[in-house]
């Protein structure tokens, strides 16, 4: 569950709105939604969403922000314990391929809206979904450090090729209609990323 209740950064009211536009915007997409839709979802007049949001695009663009801070924290939590960046690799994968599959609304939002604006980049969602992947990166320098991954490896093109492994996979998911699990995926999906970056010296 994204957008928790007990988030204390985020006004009540304007986390129950960006709840209920994530879900609107997730199954009718961008263009077909509009703000009155919303703010019925939400058991609040149109006028309510403007004290908040600048307009339609403010709002969509204000979720990625917002669920970033949550899925940093849980991903942290998750990570504690764990020795060794392939073993870590391991875990990120099957919880960003779980997360994706527990939030269709918001994998739609991020994979299919945003990702495909040529303004994305300059916004604070762009900014949010670095933050999210520097996790990734500590990860892969840290198998950089300790010598699991070969030295001649770029960590950030490494990055780019897990993030993209996983959004792919999970855009792929999301046209088929989510007919099936994403998760099956981990193993087959890791061992492969581990076989690419893997030193061979070890």
């Amino acid at each position: 569950m994204i957008l928790k209740d007990q988030q204390p950064r985020e006004p009540e009211k304007r986390r129950e709105i960006l709840k209920h536009a994530m879900i609107v915007f997730g199954s009718r997409g961008f263009q077909n939604a509009t703000i009155s839709e919303i703010a019925r979802n939400a058991q609040v007049g149109d006028a309510t969403i403007y004290e908040y949001f600048k307009s339609k695009e403010d709002m969509l663009l204000a979720i990625p922000v917002a669920v970033t801070e949550e899925l940093v924290s849980e991903i942290g939590e998750h990570m504690m314990g764990i020795k060794g960046a392939f073993n870590k690799l391991r875990k990120f994968v099957w919880w960003y391929l779980n997360f994706f599959e527990k939030n269709p609304e918001y994998a739609s939002i991020v994979l299919l809206e945003l990702k495909t604006s040529r303004t994305y980049i300059s916004t604070k969602a762009y900014q949010a979904a670095r933050t999210f992947y520097q996790v990734l990166l500590e990860i892969i320098k840290e198998g950089l450090e300790e010598g699991e991954i070969g030295k001649e490896v770029n960590c950030y093109i490494a990055r780019s090729l897990c993030v993209g492994a996983i959004e792919h996979i999970t855009i792929r998911w999301l046209l088929k209609d989510k007919k099936y699990s994403l998760t099956q995926y981990c193993d087959e999906l890791t061992d492969l990323l581990i076989k690419a970056l893997k030193n061979e010296g070890c």
